[in-house]
C-alpha cells in the first residue's frame, strides 16, 4: 500500500469496493442478440417402394415450409398413419387423407408449421422440391 492510501484508510471509514455482477446477463445478451434465419433445401422423390416420406418432424423454430410439387399430385399429412393410408398410396387419390396438393399450382407455403409434414401419392415417380424456413434466436 501506498503512503497516500495508508493515510487514507487511517483517516476515514475505508470501506473495501464491491464486486457486482449481474446475474441476469446470458438473458440480457439472448435477447439483444439478433434472430437468425436458416433456410435448407431439399427434394423428396416418392416411388411405388417409397409411397410417403416425412419431410420435417415438430419444429417449434419452424416458420415456413415452401412446397413445389414437381411431377404427380400428392397429399400433405401430418403423421405417418395418415400418410401411409391406403387412400393416399393407391388408386387415383379420389378420397385422399390429407390436403392434395396439384403439381400444376406451382409453390405452396405453410406458414408458421411446427408440426411433422409427411407427403404421400398414389402415381410414381413424384418428386417435391421443398424450403423450409427456421428462426433461431
Amino acid at each position: 500500500m501506498s503512503d497516500m492510501s495508508q493515510e487514507l484508510h487511517q483517516n476515514t471509514d475505508y470501506i473495501p469496493p464491491l464486486k457486482v455482477h449481474s446475474e441476469q446477463l446470458e438473458q440480457i445478451a439472448k435477447s439483444l442478440r439478433p434472430k437468425e434465419i436458416r433456410v435448407s433445401h431439399k427434394t423428396i422423390v416418392l416411388t411405388a417402394a417409397n409411397p410417403f416420406q416425412q419431410l420435417a418432424g415438430i419444429d417449434p423454430a419452424r416458420i415456413a415450409v415452401l412446397i413445389n410439387v414437381l411431377d404427380n399430385s400428392v397429399v400433405l399429412c401430418g403423421n405417418s398413419s395418415q400418410a401411409s393410408d391406403v387412400s393416399n398410396t393407391t388408386g387415383t387419390l379420389a378420397a385422399p387423407n390429407g390436403r392434395i396438393l396439384s403439381a400444376s399450382a406451382g409453390e405452396y407455403e405453410l406458414p408458421g408449421n411446427g408440426n411433422e409434414v409427411w407427403f404421400s401419392t398414389a402415381t410414381y415417380p413424384t418428386r417435391i422440391g421443398t424450403t423450409i424456413v427456421r428462426e433461431i434466436s
